[in-house]
């Protein structure tokens, strides 16, 4: 195989570690390797879409250890893997970096726990930095690529500049688009965010802990908390029975 390095093939690339990925102790070296290298070619199309031997190659190990590694690596909630088989071959299989691979809150390795709230897809370099500011909330969070820009300022104009919030609401829009069941219009988030008001009266950590709740189970709607929820106040806000959760289009 001829040596990479000097046919010039990384000329034009550069890859990015973050300490959160760096210092994650639950990593084998060559999982942070991985990152790295996906990073390299996100920077370039706001997703990677190379193949395991491609990695394994250039890593010096099996296809099947990069399955691995790939797996360890979404556990920990620092890349997301979309795979739609009606794309073509080369396109099947999309690899997105998440914001919490580049967060300095909590403390590493802690996504292991709750990896769907974490799969919310921040690609870097040149797709992103190029974005302009209307693509991004009061706190700097971008537009996800999948998303209209009119749905994202309206659920921006809801969160304020409330960062925690705007982010809980992008990882519940995150486990929409992944399962099938994507947020397609402003009348939409406006019931979802009529929904979550009137369930929480308020309560912004009620307000979190409905939005947490529903990603985490995969929920398309929302329904009151119950105790030992996050979020869960008492007593609840007053619904005289459980409701029924929205059923939005798209």
């Amino acid at each position: 195989m001829e040596d990479a390095t000097k046919t010039g093939e990384f000329a034009s690339q550069w890859a990015i570690l973050p300490a959160r990925v760096r210092y994650d102790a639950q990593l084998p070296p060559n999982a942070k390797l991985l990152f790295a290298e996906i990073a390299a070619k996100t920077n370039t199309l706001g997703y990677c879409w190379a193949y395991n031997q491609y990695f394994a190659e250039k890593l010096g190990v099996s296809a099947d250890r990069i399955s691995d590694l790939i797996r360890r690596l979404e556990k920990a909630g620092y890349i997301v893997v979309d795979i739609d088989p009606e794309r073509s071959n080369a396109e099947r299989r999309r690899i997105y970096l998440t914001a919490s691979a580049f967060s300095l809150v909590g403390g590493i390795g802690e996504n292991t726990e709750t990896p769907p709230r974490q799969k919310h897809r921040d690609g870097i370099g040149e797709n992103t930095g190029t974005l302009k500011e209307n693509n991004k909330n009061k706190m700097g969070l971008e537009r996800p690529k999948y998303m209209a820009l009119d749905i994202f300022k309206s659920i921006a104009a809801w969160c304020g500049d409330d960062g925690e919030l705007m982010l809980a609401w992008m990882q519940y829009a995150d486990m929409r688009q992944r399962t099938r069941h994507p947020i397609g219009t402003v009348a939409t988030v406006e019931r979802a965010c009529g929904k979550i008001d009137k369930l929480s009266q308020g309560s912004r950590p009620y307000k979190l802990g409905l939005l947490h709740k529903a990603t985490d189970c995969t929920w398309r709607g929302f329904y009151p908390l119950t105790k030992g929820d996050e979020g869960f106040t008492a007593p609840p806000p007053a619904t005289d029975e459980r409701e029924e959760a929205i059923e939005w289009e798209n």
